[in-house]
């Protein structure tokens, strides 16, 4: 990843996405805003690169689906 082992830090995916928010042991695990080139975007909790827990996604026209998630599924 970027170098983050553990805590806050922002990574860039192939210079265009972006997340925000906690690493643990060089992954995307903990609270975070994942931004993607389209617009989309995911807030919430993340284990192990994996939406996971509690989240929003909000796509560009504004809807949004406020829920659960498990391994990356609504």
């Amino acid at each position: 990843m970027n170098g983050v082992k553990h805590g806050k830090g922002r990574f860039f995916i192939n210079d265009k996405n972006v997340y925000v928010g906690q690493f643990k042991n060089d992954q995307i695990h903990g609270a975070g805003l994942y931004i993607y080139l389209d617009g989309r975007k995911y807030e919430g909790t993340w284990f192990q690169n994996k939406k996971h827990g509690k989240g929003v996604f909000t796509w560009p026209d504004g809807k949004q689906y406020c829920g659960d998630y498990h391994n990356d599924k609504k």
